[in-house]
């Protein structure tokens, strides 16, 4: 990879240990003469930054939102609880800055959904959640290209990247998909039928929805608002993926599942083997 021209911090404000390490990053670039600068309103990302994310996963949803048109690498800093989209910690951060200084870090492409309802239109990593506007069950048909593919009553409908299986669509026991497939499950959140299972379409699908009262479009956790009864909401692949950073070392994605999920990895199933031999 080339080397790092400047640095964009997506800082969550609301955690103290993320703000001071972003003071420690911006006086570390000071040093090595790399230009450092925090995500305002009016900061445009460039295709030659990378934006560094400061804090939990929200966080990197927000950094990958910022970073997506131009396509700069996200590198997602773990200050939360979870950070199951961050590989490096508070500890292992400046030798990781050290990599991407010299341009010595791999990344890895993801998948990002592209949607529209209306007026409404925008991109998520994760997730596009289409969820009832009231407290009561909404009919919702779900159309595979102009094929009608199910119609039923709920609480709404969860459309997921491949990344995003692991968030809200695993929540309500969706499968788990690898980053690198690409593809678009679908997941009816309370569907108040029997029978109903995860949907996975193409990468190359277009699926649209269609609901019989007005419903809320929440993408990657933030309500981007409503849309009217009857009107289709149409998803389908991001023209431009996000790409995240991925430093010299970091886990891999089942062992990253091992260590956040209570995955039962190989290397769990090895020692729980071996206990009081």
């Amino acid at each position: 990879m080339s080397t790092c021209l400047r640095l964009v911090l997506v800082v969550n404000e609301t955690k103290p240990a993320a703000v001071q390490t972003g003071l420690e990053i911006a006086a570390w670039c000071r040093v090595r003469g790399i230009e450092c600068v925090e995500a305002g309103p009016s900061t445009a990302v460039l295709p030659d930054d990378v934006v560094c994310a400061l804090g939990g996963d929200g966080t990197v949803l927000r950094a990958a939102a910022r970073a997506a048109e131009a396509g700069a690498p996200v590198l997602g800093v773990n200050v939360g609880s979870l950070g199951f989209l961050s590989p490096t910690s508070l500890d292992a951060l400046l030798p990781t800055m050290e990599s991407i200084a010299a341009g010595r870090y791999e990344v890895e492409r993801r998948m990002r959904l592209a949607f529209q309802g209306g007026s409404l239109a925008g991109t998520a990593l994760n997730d596009l959640v289409v969820a009832a506007a009231a407290a009561r069950l909404v009919e919702m048909r779900l159309h595979w290209g102009a094929e009608p593919a199910v119609t039923l009553r709920g609480d709404g409908m969860i459309f997921s990247t491949p990344t995003g299986t692991t968030a809200y669509s695993l929540s309500l026991g969706g499968p788990i998909a690898v980053p690198t497939a690409e593809g678009i499950v679908v997941m009816a959140h309370a569907a108040h039928v029997l029978g109903m299972r995860p949907l996975l379409f193409s990468r190359d699908d277009e699926v649209r929805v269609t609901a019989s009262a007005s419903v809320r479009l929440i993408a990657d956790g933030d309500e981007i608002g409503r849309v009217p009864a009857g009107t289709d909401v149409v998803v389908r692949r991001a023209a431009t993926p996000t790409t995240l950073v991925r430093p010299v070392g970091a886990k891999g994605f089942f062992a990253t599942l091992a260590d956040k999920l209570n995955w039962p990895g190989a290397e769990r199933r090895h020692d729980e083997a071996n206990v009081g031999r």
